[in-house]
């Protein structure tokens, strides 16, 4: 038989330590399960924000398509600018940019922010082969030009804190 004043208590504290274990791997479990809903929920706000965007810059190549000329573009206004220097800090950068009347706002159902873009017209290009008329047999040299625009959408997800940015390169003849 056991004596009980020679008890020392040892099953006591070893179970107060498993405890203190288990309640530790819980509590890790639940701050990884949060960090990995957090994950899930930006990676979701990313990719809301990335269709956003290439709605926008679809809807830009339309617009563009609708262009009969360059003219728009010389007011430097409503999402139509003329390309800046090289040294300049790029139009899409700056938060005025977006603001809505300097932006054209696309319709796109997938997001609660709309998406917008702006277009910008570069330049005017004429292959080396039309100076020469060696591709546009019948017409005249220089006929044949074709005119660049650079298009920037930007895409927010379901926040506002997901911002993403698009840009092509979009060249029409008119």
């Amino acid at each position: 038989m056991h004596n009980p004043n020679k008890q020392s208590g040892v099953v006591l504290i070893m179970t107060l330590i498993i405890l203190l274990i288990v309640t530790l791997l819980g509590t890790s479990s639940i701050q990884m399960t949060s960090l990995l809903e957090r994950m899930s929920r930006n990676a979701t706000d990313a990719s809301s924000a990335f269709s956003a965007a290439e709605a926008a810059l679809k809807a830009a190549e339309a617009n563009v398509e609708l262009e009969t000329s360059t003219m728009a573009y010389a007011a430097n206004a409503n999402g139509k600018y003329e390309s800046q220097g090289v040294d300049v800090t790029p139009r899409w950068e700056t938060a005025t940019t977006w603001a809505a009347a300097n932006a054209i706002t696309a319709t796109y159902s997938g997001s609660v922010n709309p998406p917008s873009y702006i277009i910008e017209f570069v330049q005017a290009v004429r292959s080396g082969d039309d100076q020469l008329n060696l591709d546009n047999v019948g017409g005249d040299a220089g006929s044949d030009i074709t005119q660049i625009f650079r298009i920037t959408a930007q895409g927010k997800g379901k926040t506002t804190a997901a911002k993403i940015y698009l840009q092509s390169t979009y060249g029409k003849k008119f």
